[in-house]
Formats: structure tokens, sequence, C-alpha cells
């Protein structure tokens, strides 16, 4: 077989049935052979590590795709909430110094957090809450005894982690569609759970419903947004009018 495949590839000439005790011929004819196999061997690998590289670097790149579309989403602070609370300040500043300057520290804590230098996707619900705590504490400043806010969560759950930036935005959405007109009796309440293998979050406003055809607006497009980019079709959100109105979200415990 290799005296005839050597004859195929080189057209040699020769009576190899002759040369079948030529020693020194079969070491030739082996050797030519085994380069030939050898050669074939190797660029087929070479191919399929090209072919490899290829792969990879665009599993790379569609990550690094991702991870940019999600630094986006988190690093957004909506403007309007900036230019309310600055005006905030600068009203407190000839009241009360001290509250100017304690809500000045909140909004320099909220800005951090959204600037996200270590470029984390996840971030514990304590973390979360912490943030949250500051965006309500400098809301109230504007809405005063208008809204009563509560926030739910069992103590062991806080070292539990979910999408970083995901619950401020939801808030902030509740005052801008819901609740922006209440004058007395307003109503906001966040409860984080646990179901099962899932971590509930809740949001309740006793604000505006939402509309039968939702146009989203800022908050709510961003966490569909990141739900679907760290989570794929592994989560649910639901927007519930009765008997109480909220937004629910169910992730994947982590």
């Amino acid at each position: 077989l290799t005296y005839s495949i050597v004859s195929i590839i080189f057209d040699f000439k020769y009576e190899f049935i002759s040369h079948i005790n030529d020693y020194k011929f079969n070491i030739l004819i082996t050797i030519i052979v085994g380069t030939l196999i050898l050669l074939y061997h190797f660029q087929r690998i070479t191919a399929e590590n090209a072919l490899k590289a290829k792969e990879m670097d665009l599993v790379k790149l569609n990550q690094l795709k991702t991870q940019a579309e999600l630094q986006a989403l988190q690093a957004k602070i909506n403007p309007h909430f900036l230019y309310n609370a600055l005006n905030s300040i600068v009203s407190l500043i000839h009241e009360d110094a001290n509250k100017a300057e304690d809500m000045t520290l909140k909004l320099s804590k909220l800005f951090r957090y959204s600037i996200n230098t270590l470029e984390e996707n996840f971030s514990t619900i304590k973390e979360e809450v912490e943030v949250l705590n500051a965006y309500l504490d400098i809301e109230k400043v504007r809405f005063g005894n208008r809204i009563n806010f509560k926030i739910e969560v069992a103590d062991e759950l806080l070292g539990k982690q979910i999408p970083r930036f995901l619950l401020q935005p939801l808030v902030e959405n509740a005052f801008k569609h819901g609740l922006k007109d209440i004058v007395a009796n307003g109503f906001l309440k966040v409860s984080i759970s646990q179901i099962e293998k899932n971590i509930a979050i809740l949001i309740f406003d006793n604000g505006y419903p939402f509309p039968e055809e939702l146009v989203a607006g800022y908050g709510l497009q961003s966490t569909y947004d990141k739900l679907e980019l760290l989570y794929k079709e592994g989560y649910d959100l639901q927007l519930i009018n009765a008997p109480e109105k909220h937004i629910k979200i169910s992730i994947p415990l982590i």
C-alpha cells in the first residue's frame, strides 16, 4: 500500500516488487510517507487552531460587547433627578446647612456607586438597599411627608447578589410615572424575598396605574435590557395593577 501511494504521488516508474528486499529503499519510502502524513496532520491542526482562535475572538468580542452594554446601562443617572436634587441642595444651604451637606454626601454616594470602576455586573442586596436608601433620603427632601417609604428584606438575603443598580431606577420610575402628583398619603414599598430557588423583588406604589399600552420609560427599559443581557430567558418581569399596583421581578438565586 505504501509503495502504491508513493507511486501515485511521485509517478515513480519502479518495479516495487523487485525492491521489497531493498532495505534502504524501504526506509526511504517510509520516511517520505511518514513526512507526508505528518505534514497533513500539521496543516489540519494549524487550520483547526486558526478556526478555534477565530471562534474565541468572536466569543470575546461578544462578551466585551455585552459588558460594554451593561456598563452603559449602569452608568446612567436620570438627568432630571440630578437637576431636582441639586435644586433641593441649593434651597437647603440657607435653611439647613447640615441637611444640605448630608444630602450632598448621599448624592455623591449614589453617583460613585453608578460609576462602577470595578466593572462589576452584580452587587449584594445589602449594597443595593444602601444605595436605594441614599436615593430615598434625597427624594424625601423634595416630597416631604407626602410619601411613606418602606423596604422589607430578610437578613439572610442581604449577602445574596442581584444585578447592580437594579432597584434605584425602578423606584425612580415609580416616582416619575406613578407618584409625581401625589399630594398626601403616598406609599412606596420594596419587598425582597426568596421563593424556592429564585429571588422575588416587588415594588409597590399607590400612584397612577400602569397603562394598558405601556411605553417603557428609562427605568423600565434599562431593567428589561439589563435582565435580558444577564439572564437571557431566565428571568420574569411583570407589571401588575390589581389587587395592588406593583412591579414583580423573579431572578435566579446566586
